[in-house]
């Protein structure tokens, strides 16, 4: 018989006694991290604090007033301020939030819609974007249009982007992709900005243009043609008048003025014609300048056409090398005079589960992936190995005060996802699921809008998240094809210049809203191993789309070769607050060739 005091060597003892011993591991190096320069703590520094896990979510906070003094004797209150923290921050500064499921936006509304109505244009963005989601119902499009125009009307651009992704999948609004491109131009403040690169969406810019021409020309003969009818009506018009006068001269009898009457009637009626016709000529003339101003409105077709991405390289027998240790600080990245900023990365590899099936390379990934980001761009580096709920939300939640408006950010996730649906069915959610994740059961699963909700309140200029896990795509819910760029290989000064000065938050993912198949390429997934090679081979500057154009086609070869299917998406993160900016992977001095 088994003594009680005896130690417990079952598989199923030993596997949590791995899990334990990583989630030490985590703890350790979170802890590592916490050393920073500027003093920041990540990750089980604020664990230990925060009350519970919900103290890690964003909530709409309304911060009470200040008093103020003015002059010797007269004090008064301001306004009471709204903002968007975490519960623990709003709670640490006296203000006021109801937690709520971030399905159900009407409390949210509460905290907004006071200083939207006073003419707060992120107040008036914010309004709108809660009237997108839907307030626990249907989506409110053309509520939203109306708050997100307010706001674009007074120049802020996350709502100029929004407007414009209305108009460009016509909710709310009637479709109109050339008033699209312009909002998205005008938010990125530059009249002649390269926003859109995509081939596709070049001719489908002339294919539009050669239908509002077409349209055009056929206004043009309609309004001739109708101008020919009216003078002729015009002309029965005056011989109507002209005979009607001569009979009411000589209507002596009876039956001259019946005839007068007659003429009468018929010269009314002409009249009307010509009334009516004149309207649709004026009408005729202002569809065709309409048709002719939107034309104008167009850009102009690109005379670079994309280039074919490139081959991918052959991968090289290497052993994996020991974890290099985390520089202490990042300096600003530049190159020929161009300031782009420090690098940090949050690096995810969640592959030994304690409810769920473990994984095969989600670790293996994650180190390869720091060292290249460490070793070759000069990336500050957060290693999160075997991660759960709290230690990813903690990482996420200290990111906002390491980081400033100049910095970037690459957010590195691999590991087990999922989705559900709402209760009414209506809208489906993605998820991270965490080592701790249990399934079927939601309570430590990590909702993607919870993960944008802090993109958005991180103070970095951009942020690139790198997904590999089914449904990542669903980080942004929505695609767009005029609000990113191609896979172009040159970039101009002028070109990275205007990316700089944009906020972005972009997603790639290994595959759409469809599961991503278990394929590997040992010892790493396809995604992964396409995404290491690619950076490792670059040599110069590179934006986000030229990494994914490569990735993109040799994760499509490979899946094809394993007999599979795989094509990885990358989508703008609008709830994050894209503006349309880029993420730039610039490789340290040593690394990187003089041209780009």
């Amino acid at each position: 018989m088994k003594s009680v005091h005896a130690p417990d060597h079952s598989p199923a003892f030993r596997k949590r006694l791995s899990h334990l011993s990583a989630a030490c591991v985590a703890g350790s190096v979170l802890l590592l991290a916490g050393c920073a320069p500027n003093g920041a703590m990540v990750g089980a520094d604020l664990a230990a604090r925060a009350d519970s896990v919900d103290d890690l979510y964003i909530v709409d906070c309304l911060l009470t007033g200040q008093v103020r003094r003015l002059g010797q004797r007269t004090t008064f209150l301001t306004p009471r301020r709204a903002i968007r923290t975490t519960a623990q921050d709003c709670r640490i500064r006296g203000g006021e939030y109801v937690a709520y499921d971030r399905a159900d936006y009407r409390t949210a509304l509460n905290v907004w819609l006071e200083p939207a109505e006073a003419g707060d244009p992120e107040a008036q963005n914010y309004v709108g974007e809660i009237f997108e989601k839907g307030l626990g119902t249907e989506p409110d499009y053309v509520s939203a249009a109306t708050w997100y125009r307010r706001a674009a009307d007074q120049g802020y651009a996350r709502a100029q982007i929004n407007l414009g992704f209305l108009y460009e999948q016509g909710l709310g609004v009637a479709q109109d992709r050339a008033r699209a491109l312009n909002l998205y131009r005008r938010a990125s403040g530059a009249v002649e900005d390269p926003l859109v690169y995509r081939s596709d969406v070049t001719a489908e810019m002339e294919e539009l243009r050669a239908r509002l021409g077409a349209q055009a020309e056929q206004a043009e003969r309609q309004a001739q043609s109708l101008q020919q009818q009216l003078q002729g009506l015009r002309r029965e018009r005056d011989e109507l008048q002209r005979r009607l006068a001569q009979a009411q001269a000589s209507a002596a009898d009876t039956q001259a003025q019946a005839r007068a009457r007659e003429l009468a009637a018929q010269l009314e009626a002409a009249r009307g014609r010509v009334d009516s016709l004149e309207s649709q000529v004026q009408r005729a003339s202002q569809e065709r300048e309409a048709l002719v101003a939107q034309m104008r409105e167009l850009p102009e077709a690109e005379s670079q056409a994309r280039p074919e991405p490139a081959a991918e390289p052959e991968p090289e027998s290497r052993a994996q090398a020991s974890p290099e240790p985390e520089p202490a600080a990042p300096g600003p990245a530049s190159v020929a005079g161009l300031d782009f900023g420090r690098y940090y990365a949050l690096v995810i590899g969640n592959q030994e589960y304690q409810f769920l099936d473990d994984l095969e390379s989600p670790l293996t990934d994650a180190q390869r992936l720091r060292q290249v980001l460490q070793n070759r761009y000069g990336f500050n580096v957060i290693f999160l190995p075997n991660a759960n709920q709290v230690q990813i939300l903690s990482a996420l939640n200290d990111l906002h005060g390491r980081m400033t408006e100049r910095d970037n950010l690459l957010i590195y996730y691999a590991g087990h996802g999922n989705r559900s649906n709402r209760e009414d069915g209506r809208r489906q959610r993605s998820y991270w699921l965490p080592v701790d994740a249990e399934a079927e059961r939601l309570v430590r699963w990590i909702n993607n809008a919870v993960v944008s909700d802090h993109l958005d309140r991180i103070q970095a200029r951009s942020i690139l998240v790198l997904a590999d896990s089914v449904f990542a795509s669903g980080m942004a819910s929505d695609s767009s094809s005029l609000l990113l760029g191609s896979g172009q290989q040159q970039l101009s000064d002028d070109e990275i210049r205007a990316g700089l000065q944009r906020r972005a938050r972009i997603v790639i993912s290994s595959g759409g809203e469809r599961p991503v198949p278990d394929l590997t390429d040992s010892p790493h997934s396809l995604f992964s191993r396409s995404l290491i090679e690619v950076l490792e081979s670059n040599q110069g500057v590179m934006r986000e789309n030229m990494l994914f154009a490569q990735v993109a086609v040799n994760v499509r070869r490979r899946a094809s070769g394993a007999g599979g299917a795989q094509t990885p998406e990358m989508r703008p993160i609008r709830a994050a607050g894209h503006e349309g900016g880029d993420f730039y992977f610039v490789p340290v001095a040593g690394q990187r060739v003089a041209s780009r």
